[in-house]
């Protein structure tokens, strides 16, 4: 994608380098799709402006709209937005083909999918009404009630988030 493809982003990470992002793939094992890869270099997560911040959650019959909070940024320096941290923390509950690329307004998990099947895919899984522990362990990930497909890709996700003022 070209710089101009990806929205302005607020409070973004540093700039990191294609050598970065390899590091960080070589801990992963995965390689990350290319329009996210694009995404660190030329963007490296951040705020998206109120313009390009509006995403719909259809979790079984509810259907909601949120908002990003924050794209996490590779090598950033604070925890909360290092994509390496959260991903690492993340380990535990999340699938394991996947990355926590940020978050809603509630909490929710914004996933890329780096591995599988599903690869490149963009997936969020609920942070206000999140799986009860020891819920029925028979049901694959991308079958849970508290998780959904957002996106074919991390570019095409971007590129339908709307205005915080649409309907």
């Amino acid at each position: 994608m070209h710089d101009e493809a990806w929205p302005p982003m607020m409070d973004r990470g540093p700039v990191v380098t294609p050598a970065a992002i390899a590091a960080f793939e070589a801990k992963l094992g995965a390689k990350l799709p290319e329009d996210y890869a694009d995404f660190l270099l030329r963007r490296n997560g951040g705020q998206p402006p109120p313009s390009h911040s509006v995403f719909t959650v259809k979790l079984g019959s509810r259907v909601d709209r949120t908002s990003i909070n924050s794209l996490n940024s590779l090598d950033d320096t604070e925890e909360q937005f290092n994509l390496e941290v959260r991903w690492e923390r993340a380990r535990s509950w999340l699938p394991k083909e996947t990355i926590p690329v940020g978050y809603d307004s509630f909490g929710g998990a914004i996933v890329l999918v780096v591995d599988g099947p599903r690869r490149g895919e963009i997936w969020f899984e609920d942070g206000a009404e999140p799986r009860t522990e020891g819920s029925n362990p028979r049901v694959d990930w991308f079958d849970r009630r508290d998780v959904c497909r957002l996106a074919g890709s991390f570019g095409e996700f971007m590129r339908g988030l709307r205005s915080d003022t649409n309907t």
